[in-house]
């Protein structure tokens, strides 16, 4: 590797496209493009000839010049190099070399075509067995895989197959369903819960999970507080006591009817208690659940879950899954995993995403992703984004049908709610454009050019270059600024900004995942909201947890949205969809809410 490193410091200091042109330098020269002695420069065009990378000519005499013929690109070797290694069954080196070595536009269409023909769905024969794998590439790594801090849709994807709660909601018929714990009860005031747990569960780790292990999770996250993403989900419970091994009882200080959902939620899955306390700095990196996938691997290239031969439930029929982190510019020349997930078949046939018809071998699944692209604007922050002419005036630029007409892919609908099952229908346009009224909007307020920050945090971000752009037109000076999405996980990096653009993915459960955007102590749309709103949201969704009855829970819910959208606090902007395209042997392919292919359904038809 390291006489590789140095062939690529060589070859990068000549001009592109040399090959098989002999090129007059020096030894001197070598030895300073190389930074090491002309000794050391003989030993490693030596090695370098051998290994038929380079032919050398050295100059007769002291200072004479030589000749330099490169053999092999740079984009040759590197592509050579990782299948070689990957060949071997060396992916991490495959996977390091094409970080620090390769660019995705140096790389040849063959390797190009011959890496994402090693994604997908296949028996991979380990140990003298053969063992279903899924193999997938990613351009934006995992932040954290502790359920306290679970704030990402890929992260909570992961954690789900990782970890277990006590209850599970089915979003089919809306109903909560036993899972860690196999029976509850519920006193007739609301207020006390008894849990009893399945005896026999095991952590990955070998250990049977008890009621300390339940009592240990909540409180973590419970102390946690404001520094846990779902901390809030915790507030009304009052006192917990373990009754034996198999048996919680929970004391909440008010009714909270969303409180089995609450349980539900990844956030609350079980932890081994002594697993996560003695290493909570790397728990978020190399967690240990009851799921039935344990984590076997997660350093910066690769994440390796394996089926938990010892889960409660029913086994996953995959084997494994590997998730690669590609560089992002890979993501120009390959399927663009964000919006299209390819599983492959075991003939390593990659089809592009068009090539499905009714005779094909290949099917595609289209649904919309639950959710929307968000702008929010923090009214906590002195500026314009204060003024309510300036929010209003945003909305009135950005032309949502336009915006999808000149973007394309994926882009769905205007969205003028957070699911797209509850979009305003009619043939009145759930907002207008009118560039005229936005300038009048500006000139009352007395908006005069000042420059406003929108964080994102992907440099990729049409949506958001666009509405810039848009803003621009109408004297609205915005500048993007991109963080890393731990950066973005923080409430000071949220506080800085002016204003924030994203998409948020929401799950089944509307209620409750309406009042989690809400609720949620690093959400940008509560983040945002200033002080006064943020209270007077707090008292409306203590009342909301009290009713029991779901239809005026959500009719409250909208109220409140609508009354935070009459203030513009934040502009619903798109909804999305997205797309999978999988081969005929690969069974079982469904999308769950997250808008991930659910590993624990799929499974291999051999012969397809």
């Amino acid at each position: 590797m390291q006489l590789l490193s140095h062939f690529f410091e060589l070859r990068a200091s000549f001009p592109h496209g040399v090959e098989q042109e002999p090129q007059p330098i020096t030894l001197d020269e070598l030895a300073d493009r190389l930074y090491c002695s002309t000794r050391n420069v003989k030993i490693l065009l030596k090695k370098m000839c051998e290994q038929e990378w380079i032919s050398w000519k050295p100059g007769r005499g002291r200072g004479n010049v030589s000749e330099l013929t490169f053999l092999v690109s740079a984009e040759d070797m590197i592509s050579k190099q990782a299948m070689a290694l990957a060949s071997q069954g060396d992916y991490k080196g495959t996977i390091e070399l094409i970080h620090q070595l390769g660019k995705g536009e140096a790389l040849q269409d063959s390797f190009i075509d011959w890496l994402f023909s090693f994604f997908g769905y296949r028996a991979v024969e380990y140990e003298e067995r053969y063992k279903d794998t899924l193999r997938f590439p990613v351009y934006k790594w995992l932040v954290s895989l502790d359920p306290a801090f679970s704030f990402f849709a890929f992260d909570s994807h992961l954690i789900n197959q990782i970890f277990d709660t006590l209850v599970q909601n089915n979003s089919q018929t809306m109903v909560i369903e036993p899972h860690l714990a196999h029976y509850w009860e519920i006193s007739e005031d609301g207020l006390h819960y008894t849990f009893y747990l399945r005896k026999g569960v095991l952590f990955h780790h070998g250990r049977e999970m008890t009621a300390h292990d339940v009592h240990y999770s909540i409180s973590r996250l419970k102390d946690l507080g404001l520094s846990a993403s779902q901390g809030w989900m915790t507030e009304t419970i009052e006192n917990m006591t373990v009754l034996n091994r198999s048996a919680i009882a929970i004391e909440l200080k008010q009714p909270n009817v969303l409180f089995l959902q609450q349980l539900a939620h990844s956030s609350l899955a079980i932890l081994p208690e002594e697993i996560c306390r003695d290493n909570e700095d790397i728990f978020g990196r190399m967690p240990i659940g009851t799921g039935p996938f344990r984590l076997e691997r997660n350093d910066d290239y690769i994440c390796k879950l394996r089926a938990f031969d010892s889960y409660f439930g029913v086994r996953p029929h995959l084997d494994q899954v590997e998730i690669w982190l590609l560089p992002p510019d890979l993501s120009e020349v390959g399927p663009s995993w964000d919006t299209v997930q390819v599983l492959c078949d075991h003939n390593n046939s990659r089809k592009p995403v068009g090539a499905v018809g009714k005779d094909s071998e290949w099917h595609q699944i289209e649904q919309s992703i639950l959710g929307c692209s968000l702008l929010t604007f923090n009214r906590s922050k002195k500026g314009p984004q204060q003024h309510p002419n300036f929010r209003k005036a945003i909305d009135l630029i950005i032309d949502r049908e336009r915006m999808i007409e000149e973007l394309g892919g994926f882009r769905e609908a205007p969205a003028s709610s957070f699911l797209p099952s509850l979009n305003q229908s009619g043939s009145e346009a759930p907002y207008r454009t009118d560039f005229a009224e936005a300038r009048r909007l500006l000139e009352e307020m007395g908006y005069r050019g000042e420059v406003l920050h929108m964080y994102i945090y992907s440099n990729h971000n049409e949506d958001a270059v666009w509405i810039c752009e848009q803003c621009a037109r109408a004297g609205i000076t915005i500048e993007l600024i991109t963080r890393s999405k731990s950066d973005m996980m923080n409430l000071s990096t949220i506080m800085e900004s002016d204003l924030i653009f994203y998409h948020i993915c929401m799950e089944s459960e509307y209620d409750l995942h309406i009042i989690q955007t809400l609720k949620q102590s690093n959400s940008y749309v509560r983040a945002h909201l200033g002080e006064q709103r943020m209270a007077w949201v707090d008292l409306e969704i203590d009342q909301i947890l009290q009713n029991p009855n779901r239809e005026e829970r959500i009719c409250k819910l909208h109220q409140l949205v609508e009354i935070l959208q009459e203030e513009k606090s934040f502009l619903f902007v798109l909804h999305r969809s997205q797309q999978t395209t999988y081969h005929n042997s690969i069974k079982g392919v469904s999308l769950n809410d997250l808008g991930w292919v659910d590993f624990r359904k799929i499974w291999f038809a051999p012969g397809g």
